[in-house]
């Protein structure tokens, strides 16, 4: 089941609604939630409840003998029992068939005639979301930064609430599981309207334009795997794929978001024109915030942060930002993909162009630090999408632009990397220019004027829409 399906919007998200509003005042209120997040996840295979279920137990054990405990040394060992599990159950679905691979490769270098035997294994959706999620639980209660629950319902609930479970946000205890435990209010017909338009402009975001972007990008990759190229190919590839993510992504958090606000629950904003970013550092503030809250919070900060001088500052950005790589997936692309953010973000605390430019240029230079930094993180797109033999084809087909006029594909693909831009770039520039996201944007505008981009996105989806919506991308990680 996903967010785009009928099944999804016309059946499963109304009846939790009308159940969940029935007995909001009752103890099975977050019953309700809980059922319904497992009926969700598991509409896909029903085992993947078993690594769930294991990781929202284990945690919630360790939390309440957390606080049974003042020893500083039992508490310390409860930690790393509970980060082993975790992240030993993460690199045992994520990681491990990667280094098998990698292992036999090494041995066949060797010239050993022995390989350890191929494992495959099913990545279950969201392992990586709610593996963050209950860590994050356990060092909060171990830091003593709140209380453990005792209420088993109410965690298992907060840990699998549906609408963020499979790609985020990656939410905190003390902010989701606060909630979760209180009776909350019906909402108003305001924030319903609200609600609603979070989820019609994710399904247009992902339909209308994730999903066409999505179409680009694998044709051109077809064209480089299968050994053609042409020239500029890597930067139409690099934009699209831009498109996509981004539009791919911030959708699911609308839609996320949109139906958490249907039973009156807050889910953290996720992004916020991150392509308006002036500095590789404003874009990590604006892109995927909680994980990179995450990772500054649970990583860096441990790691020493910036508190013991710029050579250590500088060694645990980069080793933060490598270690996020490998979180979205196995394999050396996403390990470069992170160091290369990483090292930007050195770069920028060594030179930090965006002042400079700003400083001496003014409005323009601000223009210009954004839009160096969009293709900073372009490059960085090619890493994470491309395959590791299309890699440097798409990268030098970038530079043939500058050797002649560029080709028919150029133009083909180019087209309609534009007119899906422009709308993605029209829509952001408000956002961006007001500091305000699409429900309260829509307020500010006038009624005409709304209405007109209501009947847009409706005809968006009707238009530009697939028939067989693709998943969403980070269903994977």
């Amino acid at each position: 089941m996903t967010f785009i399906s009928l099944e999804y919007l016309v059946v499963f998200l109304p009846i939790v609604v009308g159940l969940y509003y029935l007995f909001r005042r009752t103890f099975v209120a977050n019953i309700i939630i809980l059922v319904a997040s497992y009926i969700f996840y598991s509409a896909g295979a029903i085992w993947y409840l078993l690594p769930l279920v294991f990781t929202s137990l284990l945690d919630f054990v360790v939390g309440i003998l957390l606080s049974r405990t003042d020893r500083a040394r039992s508490r310390r060992t409860l930690l790393i029992a509970s980060l082993t599990a975790n992240l030993g159950l993460l690199a045992l679905f994520k990681y491990t068939p990667w280094l098998i691979g990698n292992v036999n490769l090494g041995l066949a270098a060797l010239g050993l005639d022995v390989a350890l035997p191929a494992l495959v294994v099913t990545l279950p959706p969201g392992i990586s979301f709610y593996t963050f999620q209950t860590m994050s639980y356990t060092i909060e209660v171990y830091r003593r930064e709140m209380q453990p629950t005792r209420h088993l319902i109410d965690y298992m609930a907060f840990v699998t609430f549906w609408p963020h479970l499979v790609a985020g946000p990656i939410m905190r205890a003390h902010n989701l599981l606060r909630q979760l435990e209180l009776r909350r209010p019906v909402i108003s017909a305001d924030e319903a309207r609200q609600a609603l338009l979070l989820i019609a402009w994710g399904l247009f975001k992902k339909v209308a334009l994730a999903d066409n972007f999505g179409h680009i990008v694998d044709g051109i990759d077809g064209i480089f795997v299968a050994g053609g190229s042409f020239a500029g190919g890597g930067l139409l590839f690099a934009y699209a794929f831009a498109g996509q993510i981004y539009c791919d992504f911030s959708a699911y958090t609308d839609i996320a978001r949109g139906s958490a606000k249907l039973i009156n629950v807050e889910l953290i904003r996720n992004f916020h024109t991150p392509y308006f970013s002036a500095s590789p550092t404003e874009f990590w503030h604006r892109w995927h915030i909680s994980l990179s809250t995450w990772l500054r919070d649970y990583l860096y900060i441990p790691l020493g942060g910036n508190r013991d001088g710029r050579g250590r500052e500088y060694r645990n950005l980069m080793i933060t930002m490598t270690l996020g790589g490998l979180w979205h997936g196995a394999g050396i692309l996403f390990i470069l993909w992170g160091a290369w953010h990483g090292l930007m973000l050195v770069l920028y605390r060594l030179v930090p162009i965006h002042r400079h430019l700003t400083t001496y240029l003014g409005p323009l230079g601000k223009w210009l630090s954004i839009i160096i930094t969009f293709h900073i993180v372009c490059f960085g797109w090619i890493l994470f999408r491309a395959q590791t033999t299309t890699v440097l084809p798409l990268l030098a087909s970038i530079g043939q632009l500058l050797q002649g006029d560029p080709p028919y594909l150029f133009y083909t693909f180019g087209r309609g990397v534009l007119g899906l831009g422009a709308i993605v770039l029209v829509t952001d520039c408000l956002g961006y220019r007001k500091d305000l996201e699409f429900p309260d944007l829509f307020k500010t505008l006038n009624p005409y004027l709304a209405a007109g981009l209501a009947a847009a996105c409706y005809f968006g989806i009707i238009v530009l829409g697939k028939r067989e919506g693709a998943q969403f991308i980070y269903f994977q990680f």
